[in-house]
């Protein structure tokens, strides 16, 4: 009996370090290998403190937490300015790099590893029997499982649910992406910091072989085959491929020289069933008891329309958040310019947007409309000019800053976080959230709870406004692209923005999907918003746009009504006549 709870002890320390990684890739959508080394480093480190000065086991444990999580952040900061696959590398190079430091240190036992670490104690007691060190490994896996829970499964959760499907959308809402991104590593790192010094604590040794790139490998299998995004599936993949050698060995009779062969093909053919017929794993991302009662409750409100949610009543106009009364709020550029190489794509841009007004950007291709958001939002830095937002210059800030000083900007291509729910998308646009601060989700629980029910509220009102309320449960890559255009909006509603600049609304649907839209943009500018369009259909800027301003090649060449442009002969040759 004690053979089969040894190897489940085993089974929940790599249930550790695949909780680790879940949140990091399956979670956060970062690609990086270096839990596991990550976890050696802290192993290592509680293990010396054991053998070579006589700590005890909890106090090696937490040095051990903060030096993963240090490491977390020191390697993040590198990694996060690189693509995935660099990333991917870099924490590849780490782990190689660790592995053999452990290796060449005298100190560190080298390749025979530390030895004379003090055994557990709990309350006097000394943990030897595989049955007694359950005793304190259920508790850490405990911990680890509910920490990682309370992370994903919050505003702060949300957030990195976003960063993983649309990272710039994340940040024009507001968010600052790479503090999310460093603070996801360190969590994660730390998780991995506990596995490590429970692998080192359990085995009382500590070996470059509990930590190279074959346990790297078994914890990616781990997690990819119980599913990324899915803590529950990184416990039962861990359960699952631990238990493979006991089987092999104990049950199909497998020699024990070849079973660790045997073991290494069926993880392969695990690994290629998974990735061919379920590529979300054994637990998807979603499969919880909680997702299949919104299920039920979603085929409910449609079997019985008298109980679907009845839209929000559209007030004259919409409460702000940001603290800014939208007749105070107005956005002045002067002299914007901004060079690619020796393309100028704006040059000496002037630009003024008046409360309760539609303002929009018209011009053929390649004109700059899109740069000059870039611009005035702060996704890119103008080379020459300045940005004022509400009498104050913007004019440097990054996006999110620029967001909480009140001006937010959805994309041409919409953006939508498809594997979230249309009220998950909105909720995340919210700024100033309690539960965004890991500190104040882990010790400020009741006031996480009580903003997130307000949070809750204000995105189910900004879902009434654009019609979208009875598809709040719906996962957003259900919709249809009329109805992503109006949950774009949504989103820009519940940052509390009052100057909103919306790029294309009217692009890439239908007429019948089209009038919605129209209507939530006058919706909009009854309500008092500042609007900037970016639109190439002309009925919708005739019907919509107060003013507008022509570019061509980074300048404004004309501006006026909609009439006005249209009867200027030589924009007709320039723009208009390829519409007609």
């Amino acid at each position: 009996m004690n053979i089969w709870l040894g190897y489940l002890n085993e089974a929940l320390i790599i249930g550790m370090f695949a909780l680790s990684v879940n949140v990091l890739i399956g979670y956060s959508g970062i690609l990086s290998i270096a839990g596991v080394a990550t976890g050696g480093v802290a192993g290592y480190l509680a293990g010396y403190l054991s053998a070579m000065h006589g700590w005890a086991f909890l106090p090696c444990l937490f040095v051990g937490i903060g030096a993963g999580a240090l490491i977390g952040i020191l390697l993040s900061l590198p990694a996060l300015r690189l693509s995935a696959e660099y990333v991917l590398m870099l924490t590849l190079a780490f782990a190689s790099v660790i592995v053999s430091a452990l290796v060449a240190i005298p100190a560190l036992g080298g390749q025979n590893g530390l030895l004379g670490i003090m055994p557990v104690h709990i309350g006097g007691k000394i943990l030897l029997r595989p049955d007694e060190l359950l005793e304190f490994i259920v508790p850490l896996t405990a911990i680890c499982f509910l920490a990682c829970w309370r992370i994903i499964y919050s505003p702060f959760g949300r957030v990195l649910k976003g960063i993983r499907e649309e990272p710039d959308a994340v940040r024009a809402l507001g968010k600052n992406v790479l503090s999310y991104q460093v603070i996801a590593f360190a969590a994660s790192s730390a998780v991995a910091a506990v596995g490590g010094v429970a692998l080192v604590f359990y085995n009382q040794l500590a070996s470059p072989t509990l930590f190279d790139f074959n346990v790297a490998t078994l914890v990616i299998a781990i997690a990819v085959i119980g599913g990324l995004g899915n803590l529950w599936g990184s416990m039962v993949g861990a359960l699952l491929l631990v238990s493979l050698q006991p089987i092999l060995e104990k049950i199909v009779d497998v020699n024990p020289s070849s079973a660790v062969l045997w073991q290494a093909i069926v993880y392969g053919l695990l690994l290629l069933v998974i990735v061919r017929l379920r590529p979300e794993g054994l637990i998807p991302e979603r499969a919880s008891w909680r997702g299949l009662r919104s299920a039920l409750a979603r085929s409910r409100r449609k079997a019985s329309p008298a109980e679907a949610i009845a839209p929000v009543a559209v007030a004259p106009s919409l409460p702000s958040q940001n603290g800014n009364a939208a007749a105070g709020v107005s956005l002045k550029a002067h002299g914007l310019e901004k060079h690619f190489g020796g393309i100028t794509a704006v040059s000496d841009l002037d630009i003024e947007l008046s409360p309760g007004m539609i303002t929009a950007l018209v011009g053929p291709n390649g004109a700059g409309k899109t740069t000059v958001f870039n611009l005035l939002t702060g996704q890119i830095p103008p080379d020459r000019g300045e940005v004022e937002l509400g009498g104050a210059s913007v004019s440097g800030l990054p996006p999110h800053r620029v967001v909480a000083r009140g001006m937010a900007r959805s994309f041409q291509d919409v953006r939508t976080f498809t594997r979230m729910t249309v009220l998950e998308n909105v909720m995340l646009a919210v700024g100033e959230q309690t539960g965004e601060s890991l500190p104040a989700l882990f010790l400020r629980p009741l006031a996480v709870r009580r903003r997130e029910r307000q949070v809750r509220e204000w995105a189910l009102e900004c879902l009434g406004f654009v019609g979208l309320s009875e598809q709040a449960d719906e996962r957003a890559g259900n919709l249809g692209y009329g109805s992503q255009k109006l949950l774009a909006v949504a989103r820009l509603l519940a940052t509390g923005c009052d100057v909103l600049l919306i790029d294309e609304p009217a692009s890439g649907i239908d007429r019948e999907a089209l009038e919605p839209v129209m209507l939530v943009m006058e919706r909009l500018r009854a309500s008092g918003k500042t609007i900037c369009l970016v639109e190439h259909n002309l009925e919708v800027v005739t019907r919509l746009a107060d003013h507008v301003l022509f570019i061509e090649d980074g300048k404004v060449t004309e501006t006026g009504t909609m009439d006005d442009i249209r009867k200027q002969p030589r924009l007709a040759t320039v723009y208009f006549g390829h519409h007609g």
